[in-house]
């Protein structure tokens, strides 16, 4: 049996008081280790969530893509029936290129970019009217770059690029509405009720070189922007969002091979095209501070990419491509079905196994047609008294284009 003196039990009760004490404190800086963690967990999805994002999460549906395997168009494997519509031609209604179009029971909408007007037919292809009015004036416009359509409210809005706002017409032409000039210059866009969506790919306002930018409905403040990338080096005109007859609107641009579901006020990976070995490498191309590099890296290997003329309806997605290289510039479409993850690609300019030269550069979609058009330049002097005959129309050499409607296969 041990026995303690007084100052070694005095000395022993020091110890034991201190070992509590640092055992006190070995379970405060636990837990304090422990909070930390959590709190800067919590920040980092704070900022991970409200940062640009660049890829976000792994979009539901994946297409992969093989040019080898191309083959043609067959309108009787994609297709019920067709029907024509020659849309009227006069000297001073003349269609250079259709570069947006919409479809009503009762009219068809043609946006033509290159002569930067906007034409309303009838659905019987009958010429109705222009829509606004091209001039320097302060209701007209003088530049269009983009239009949408309205088909709840039968509106009509369009980007004028000089003036960096945007013009809403009613179908007779009217001008209803003119916004403030935009915070920041764009090239497409989109109008939701959460304000306007816009590919803003100039540098003013946009230092980070957003590709995507939620403008309030005054286009004064800026909601949301995603996707920066260091300068834009691989801009497009063309039109970069699209929307469904079921109210969907989707957005895809240069810089990605995924095409993005805008929700609300979110943008969500919808569908991601994968070109293999061949995909261009995006992660550099977003990183490039000048035009010379981006053509320097397509010069040293042949890529795939470059997704145009998006269109999807219920159960499919059809797009554009091209191959690129030193040399190179194939240009590619895809018909595919999201529902049974099957589809083929053809670089056929027109389709096989129908009676006239459909071309296959898709203008329109829904859920039960595709229109496609069929240009009478290529006709023959022959052909063209045929067809003038089959449509009950005039059509000559230089007549406007004129619509295939072909009905898909159930």
């Amino acid at each position: 049996m041990v026995v303690l003196t007084k100052s070694a039990k005095f000395t022993n009760r020091i110890e034991c008081g201190y070992h509590k004490v640092l055992h006190i404190q070995l379970i405060i800086i636990i837990k304090m280790k422990k909070y930390i963690f959590i709190l800067v967990t919590f920040v980092l999805i704070i900022c991970a969530c409200s940062s640009p994002q660049r890829g976000m999460d792994s979009p539901v549906n994946a297409v992969n893509i093989d040019v080898k395997n191309n083959e043609e168009l067959d309108f009787k494997k994609c297709f019920d029936s067709v029907k024509y519509v020659a849309l009227e031609t006069t000297k001073e209604i003349l269609i250079g290129e259709i570069t947006k179009m919409f479809v009503t029971n009762e009219h068809i909408i043609i946006f033509d970019q290159k002569s930067m007007e906007i034409f309303l037919f009838g659905i019987d292809g009958k010429f109705t009217r222009r829509i606004g009015k091209k001039g320097e004036g302060p209701d007209e416009y003088m530049f269009i770059n983009d239009i949408q359509f309205d088909k709840e409210n039968m509106l009509i809005f369009a980007h004028e690029r000089f003036r960096n706002c945007i013009y809403t017409y009613d179908l007779s032409g009217n001008l209803v509405d003119k916004t403030q000039k935009s915070l920041i210059s764009f090239n497409s866009f989109f109008k939701t009720k959460e304000g306007l969506w816009v590919y803003s790919c100039f540098s003013d306002q946009n230092q980070e070189y957003y590709n995507l930018t939620l403008l309030t409905s005054n286009l004064q403040s800026v909601r949301k922007q995603f996707f920066p990338q260091k300068e834009f080096v691989n801009v497009t005109f063309s039109p970069t969002f699209v929307s469904d007859e079921h109210g969907r609107v989707f957005f895809y641009y240069p810089s990605s091979n995924v095409v993005y579901e805008i929700s609300g006020t979110d943008v969500i990976p919808y569908l991601q095209v994968d070109f293999g070995e061949k995909t261009m490498p995006y992660d550099k191309i977003i990183e490039m501070d000048n035009k010379e590099e981006y053509d320097k890296l397509l010069s040293g290997k042949t890529y795939l990419g470059d997704i145009s003329r998006c269109f999807i309806n219920k159960n499919r997605i059809f797009f554009s491509f091209i191959e690129s290289g030193l040399g190179i510039v194939h240009s590619y479409n895809c018909f595919y079905n999201i529902k049974s993850k099957k589809g083929y690609v053809f670089n056929n300019p027109f389709m096989a196994s129908v009676k006239y030269p459909i071309s296959t550069q898709l203008l329109y979609s829904t859920d039960t047609m595709l229109i496609y058009p069929v240009y009478p330049s290529i006709f023959t002097d022959d052909s063209l008294t045929e067809l003038s005959k089959s449509l009950s129309a005039d059509i000559q050499f230089d007549s406007n284009v004129i619509l295939a409607i072909c009905s898909l296969k159930k």
